[in-house]
C-alpha cells in the first residue's frame, strides 16, 4: 500500500514520535510512504536520515488560523494527493487534520485521522476557540473514514460533542505506546534515598505549567529533593528566572532538550507531569517503561496511565500536588512498589509493537472494505 502521513509541525513531541514510529514500521513492510509536514525540524531530519526513500513535502503551515497561508497550504496539499495517489492519507494534529481532510475531498484516498487530544479539550482556556474548533470538527467529520483516538478520554469527548458517530462506529481507541525498556522487576532500582530525584519531560509552555510546579517545590524542604526539567520552549527563560528568584538553583536543574532521556529516567525516582490538559502523554508512558511511579494532573487520558495510589498519584490542585510529592519523600519505600505497578501496566497495554500492529490492521481493514 501507499501511505501519506500528514502532520502540522516537525518540532518533536508525542504526535511526531507516533508518525516516526509508523513510518519506521511501514518501511519495514516495504510500503510506499509520503510525509507532508508544516515545516522542517527534528521529525523531517530524522525521517530524511533514517528513511531516504520517504518523500517529504513541506507546506509552510502554522498552528494559528491564517486564511492566506492556509489556502495556499490546502492547494499544495491537494496537488500532492493528486500527484502521489496514496491509498491512505493518515493525518495527525488538528491543523493538518483540517487542511488534509479538505484537500482529500473528491480524491480516492481513504482518510484516517488520529486525535492526539481534541483542540477543544477540557483545560483549553479560550471558550471562543473551543466553540470554533468543535464546529470545524463537525463539518469535517463526513470526510473522515476512520478516527483513531489515543485515549478513551478523547473518544468519549468526541462522542459527547457528537463529532464521533456511535451508529457509524468509524472510530477506535489505540493507546500511544513506546518501546519496552525494562523486561522485569530485576531491572528496576531497589534503593531510593533522599534527596529524591523528580523528573519532568515536557516543552516549556503554559499548558505544562512548570511555573506552578516550581512554586510548589518552593514549599518542600530543599534537602529532600532534586527536580530535573527536560525540554525547551517559549517559557524556559521565565522558569529559569523564577528559579533564580526563589533561590532554588541548587535543587532545580534545567537539562535542556534531550534526544535520549533514558539516562535521566534511569537515574530518577519519580516522574511528574503537571499539565492543564493532555491527550495521552508519551512522556508518562516512557517513564512507566522505566518502572517509575508517576505524579500527574488528573486531565485528559492521564487516568488511563496512572491508577491513583497504585502506580502513582493523580492530582487536581496545588495542595494535592504537594501532598503527593511529600508522600514519596516521607515514604521512599513505596517508590519501588509503585514503580513495579507502572511497569506491569505498561507491559499490559502500552508496548509499541502492539500499537503498530493495531494501526496496520486498521489500514488493511479499510482497504479491504473498499475493495468489496
Amino acid at each position: 500500500m501507499k501511505i501519506l502521513y500528514g502532520i502540522t509541525s516537525s518540532t518533536w513531541g508525542g504526535a511526531q514520535e507516533n508518525v516516526y514510529q509508523l513510518i519506521k514500521y511501514q518501511s519495514k513492510l516495504e510500503n510506499g510512504i509520503i510525509l507532508v509536514v508544516g515545516n522542517r525540524g527534528p521529525l523531517t531530519s530524522r525521517v530524511k536520515r533514517d528513511f531516504p526513500n520517504v518523500k517529504i513535502y513541506i507546506l509552510n503551515l502554522v498552528r494559528e488560523i491564517n486564511p492566506v497561508r492556509d489556502t495556499i497550504a490546502l492547494i499544495k496539499f491537494k496537488n500532492i494527493i493528486k500527484r502521489e495517489l496514496p491509498d491512505l492519507v493518515h493525518l495527525h494534529s488538528s491543523k493538518a487534520g483540517a487542511i488534509g481532510r479538505l484537500a482529500n475531498i473528491n480524491c480516492k484516498s481513504k482518510l484516517i485521522y488520529t486525535i492526539h487530544g481534541w483542540p477543544f479539550t477540557e483545560g483549553v482556556e479560550s471558550r471562543t476557540n473551543k466553540i470554533i474548533f468543535r464546529v470545524i470538527e463537525k463539518l469535517l467529520a463526513p470526510f473522515t473514514d476512520e478516527y483513531i483516538c489515543v485515549s478513551e478520554f478523547d473518544k468519549n469527548l468526541g462522542l459527547k460533542y457528537k463529532i464521533l458517530n456511535q451508529k457509524k462506529g468509524n472510530f477506535i481507541t489505540v493507546h500511544n505506546a513506546v518501546n519496552s525498556v525494562c523486561s522485569n522487576s530485576s531491572d528496576l532500582q531497589s534503593a531510593h534515598k533522599l534527596p529524591l530525584k523528580f523528573t519532568m519531560v515536557a516543552r516549556f509552555s503554559k499548558q505544562k505549567d512548570q511555573q506552578g510546579l516550581i512554586r510548589t517545590f518552593k514549599e518542600i524542604p530543599t534537602q529532600n529533593y532534586i527536580l530535573n526539567f527536560v525540554g525547551s520552549g517559549i517559557l524556559l527563560n521565565d522558569c529559569k528566572n523564577l528559579v533564580e528568584k526563589l533561590n532554588l538553583n541548587s535543587n532545580i536543574i534545567f537539562r535542556g532538550f534531550q534526544k535520549n532521556v533514558a539516562p535521566l529516567l534511569i537515574d530518577s525516582d519519580v516522574f511528574i507531569l503537571t499539565s492543564h490538559y493532555e491527550g495521552l502523554p508519551y512522556s508518562i508512558i516512557e517513564a512507566m517503561s522505566f518502572g517509575l511511579p508517576i505524579i500527574a494532573s488528573d486531565v485528559g487520558g492521564n487516568n488511563e496511565l496512572v491508577k491513583n495510589g497504585v502506580n502513582g498519584f493523580l492530582v487536581n490542585n496545588h495542595d494535592e500536588l504537594k501532598k503527593a510529592i511529600t508522600t514519596f519523600i516521607n515514604n521512599p519505600e513505596i517508590i519501588s512498589k509503585m514503580g513495579l505497578e507502572s511497569l506491569k501496566l505498561f507491559n499490559q497495554k502500552f508496548k509499541l509493537e502492539n500499537q503498530l500492529k493495531k494501526v496496520n490492521g486498521i489500514y488493511c481493514r479499510i482497504l479491504e472494505r473498499e475493495q468489496q
